[in-house]
């Protein structure tokens, strides 16, 4: 049976080429995108896709997405907090892995792995990286 995971999607390249790799395995099942989107702009908070175009990639890629609204200028307690309300949810629906491609981001990693461990998700799962030469 194949393990839920939450894959949280920036609309980039990284995360595409990721996610792919992780629709390539049988032992796995992605459960939803979740994806952050700033208030106001409409768009993806860390590249600024348009949120029209992220609901066309979650509808072409035929998973579920979690959209979690920050505010503009937003701060750390905030974003955090909204962030561990999405992971509840998904932790509350047997979800346990949360996979993300970023590309030579170790500071960011030890970040969001010490951000998660709140939830008990294990972080098993190698984290995924994209490397450009």
């Amino acid at each position: 049976m194949s393990e839920p995971i939450l894959f949280c999607w920036s609309g980039g390249k990284d995360s595409a080429m990721a996610l792919h790799t992780l629709l390539q395995r049988s032992d796995v099942r992605i459960a939803a995108l979740l994806t952050t989107v700033t208030e106001g702009y409409d768009r993806i908070s860390m590249h600024g896709v348009r949120r029209e175009l992220l609901h066309c990639q979650a509808q072409s890629l035929g998973l579920p997405l979690h959209e979690v609204l920050i505010p503009q200028q937003c701060v750390n307690p905030i974003y955090e907090a909204r962030m561990e309300q999405a992971l509840r949810i998904h932790f509350d629906q047997g979800v346990r892995k949360v996979a993300f491609g970023d590309i030579f981001l170790e500071d960011l990693r030890a970040y969001r792995e010490k951000k998660s461990s709140p939830h008990r998700h294990d972080r098993s799962l190698p984290h995924l990286e994209t490397r450009y030469s």
